[in-house]
């Protein structure tokens, strides 16, 4: 676990480096794009994009971090499956192209009125930004299987971002117009791509083969049979995920203008999933491997040990949000102040998701798939129901509230599976020891004076309210941390820097 941590420790600095510039971009947009309709576009456009890309991968994803480590010793089947995961949905997405302009008229017509001459215009992007999603994912996926994590991760999140930064820079002075910004926009994604083909060619395992007669009939049945119920687990879970944002310009009568601020939110709620991209990727796969080597001890320890290691950076975090989303409002400014109630309904949901650990990750590995399958089936019925319900009376609220209320339910019959069939539950002491170490750094944010003047520059005074009240916060938290002791691991990493005098 020493090596996951680590390596998750690298990790999550550019996660954090990316958030801040996801922040930047954040601002940048309702700044430098004052019509919330074309931003809303834009996030819809990546939204889709990567729903789409989920399905069309047809559960080869799941597929690919599984039986690589099952396949690691053995060259041809390998590289046949590296093969499949690459051919199968570049077919599939050819198909789904030829559908999508066929049914054109019908796809338009379902928008806001306001809304029909955005998806008129760039409708040709949706599919080959998704097309290029898929991609990025299948590759990012393998070279976290070779435990590349840090590497991917900062192109994704730093180099992305600041070529989304330089796009938003020439379309504010005018060097390009909205329709050279939506192009760039999808474009940009293509850098990532060719750098994580590269970085894929260069490890051992890489490579592409379509001998077919490398897997045995029975290794073909065992292949399809798990990735089709992957395949239908992506389908459930994916639109469980992403059903509000997708569907609130459809029932929101403000279209786009609605999702872009419901955008905003969301984006806090990722900025507090922060620990769980860092951890996880390389935390799974260690994991995936010792359920292939039937570890179980190795797994339980595993599974424990990364759920409280994601959940102790998480609540930091979430304080720090709490106590900052005033500064946050009065950036951004342009009429987003809704996104402080909608951050508020939604953080209940996925708060609870993230505290209960890699349930998902182990239903997966564990063969327990299908039940996860069904139940994210059901509840997607739900929320789909929820937000037909809610949306058109109470907005983008009543989107919040169908999410946090499927999250919670479907997190707490996992817990419950998990712990009944595996024996395995994230909760330890340790667990209230990170709540116990939260409450004071809470409460010094949350009282300590508030510095923000709206009389004089907002920028200024805000951030400088932010980086004091923040600076705060960690203090009181890094101390009780500390003294309270709550992961061997951060003890254990701690140990290192004072040793080694660096990061990892």
């Amino acid at each position: 676990m020493g090596v996951v941590f680590r390596q998750s420790a690298k990790n999550s600095i550019i996660v954090f480096v990316g958030a801040l510039l996801g922040a930047l971009v954040i601002w940048l947009s309702t700044k430098y794009i004052p019509d919330k309709r074309e931003f809303g576009f834009t996030q819809e456009l990546v939204m889709w994009s990567m729903t789409l890309s989920q399905l069309l991968m047809v559960g080869l994803n799941s597929t690919l971090i599984v039986y690589i480590h099952k396949f690691a010793n053995e060259d041809r089947k390998r590289e046949l499956l590296i093969g499949f995961c690459l051919v199968v949905p570049f077919i599939l997405s050819i198909l789904f192209t030829v559908l999508y302009y066929f049914l054109r008229s019908k796809i338009i017509n379902h928008f806001q009125i306001e809304d029909r001459p955005l998806m008129q215009q760039y409708f040709m992007w949706f599919p080959v930004c998704t097309l290029i999603f898929i991609y990025m994912t299948l590759l990012e996926l393998f070279l976290g299987s070779q435990m590349k994590v840090a590497i991917s991760s900062f192109m994704r999140e730093i180099i992305l971002r600041l070529l989304n930064i330089a796009l938003l820079f020439l379309f504010a002075y005018h060097y390009i117009n909205f329709n050279g910004f939506v192009t760039g926009f999808v474009l940009i994604y293509l850098a990532p791509l060719f750098l994580f083909f590269l970085l894929s060619l260069k490890t051992t395992a890489f490579g592409f083969s379509l001998q077919l007669n490398s897997f045995s009939k029975e290794e073909y049945r065992e292949v399809i049979h798990f990735s089709w119920y992957h395949f239908l687990l992506s389908v459930s879970f994916t639109l469980m995920g992403f059903m509000d944002m997708l569907l609130v310009p459809f029932y929101d009568h403000r279209g786009y203008a609605s999702a872009a601020i419901y955008r905003i939110a969301l984006f806090l709620i990722v900025i507090m999933q922060m620990p769980s991209k860092a951890f996880i990727p390389a935390s799974f796969a260690v994991l995936a491997k010792a359920f292939a080597d039937s570890d179980m001890a190795k797994a339980k320890d595993i599974f424990v040990r990364s759920s409280l290691n994601i959940l102790i950076p998480t609540v930091g975090i979430a304080v720090l949000l709490f106590c900052n989303l005033n500064n946050a409002v009065a950036v951004i400014k342009n009429g987003y102040s809704e996104i402080i109630p909608v951050f508020y309904i939604l953080f209940i949901g996925y708060f609870f998701n993230l505290a209960t650990g890699m349930n998902d990750q182990v239903l997966s590995v564990a063969n327990y798939y299908k039940f996860n399958f069904y139940l994210s089936l059901v509840l997607m019925g739900m929320l789909f129901v929820m937000i037909k319900f809610l949306v058109p009376r109470y907005g983008i609220y009543g989107a919040a509230f169908s999410t946090s209320t499927t999250l919670v339910v479907f997190n707490i019959l996992k817990f419950f599976f998990v712990w009944k069939k595996l024996d395995m539950q994230p909760f330890t002491k340790n667990t209230l020891l990170v709540i116990i170490a939260a409450l004071p750094a809470f409460a010094a944010g949350h009282f300590f004076p508030y510095f923000f003047n709206p009389a004089r520059h907002v920028y200024i005074h805000s951030f400088i309210d932010a980086a004091v009240r923040s600076s705060i916060i960690i203090i009181v938290y890094l101390a009780m941390l500390y003294w309270l002791k709550p992961s061997p691991d951060l003890s254990e990493y701690i140990a290192s820097i004072k040793k080694n005098k660096r990061l990892y």
